[in-house]
């Protein structure tokens, strides 16, 4: 066997492992998303900043940072900072409860609603170009899939059940 066809059966062979790893074909896939939707807002949109304050506004208007850092998958550090960030914009708040001043809860100023609706907006219009390319058994298989995925995850690395 020649050099150049011993280089070819190992291409080959690495290639075929390669396709039969779902793993990698998954995070491509994300990627693909990521770098579509960044190129379509032009970079305009902080998808964590959206997250957290979807997260807070869907989880029942208030979260406490370390339970903001378990779902973004955070560290509580960054989520501090990226709290900050969001109150100094006037996007949420933080306060402690009347009756547990250790606890700091944060949640969603009417600018931060605002702030949302308005990136919703944008979102949902390239959700719409994202969901034409797949008929709606596609998408709901997909949608059931991918959510029964994150889920098991975030368990695995948090303990959490959302």
């Amino acid at each position: 066997m020649t050099e150049q066809s011993a280089r070819d059966s190992n291409i080959e062979a690495i290639r075929q492992e390669i396709l039969a790893m779902h793993l990698s074909r998954i995070i491509a896939f994300s990627d693909v998303i990521n770098r579509y939707l960044k190129i379509r807002t032009k970079g305009d949109i902080s998808w964590l900043r959206v997250n957290a304050i979807l997260f807070i506004i869907t989880r029942g208007g208030k979260l406490t940072p370390s339970q903001l850092a378990d779902l973004l998958l955070r560290s509580r550090n960054s989520v501090t900072k990226l709290l900050e960030g969001l109150e100094k914009d006037g996007l949420i708040r933080r306060y402690h409860p009347k009756n547990n001043r250790r606890t700091v809860y944060a949640e969603a100023t009417s600018e931060g609603l605002s702030f949302i609706m308005t990136k919703l907006k944008v979102v949902t219009l390239l959700e719409e170009e994202i969901r034409s390319c797949l008929d709606d058994d596609e998408l709901n298989t997909l949608v059931d899939l991918t959510r029964k995925l994150r889920l098991a995850l975030i368990e695995k690395i948090t303990g959490l059940k959302s």
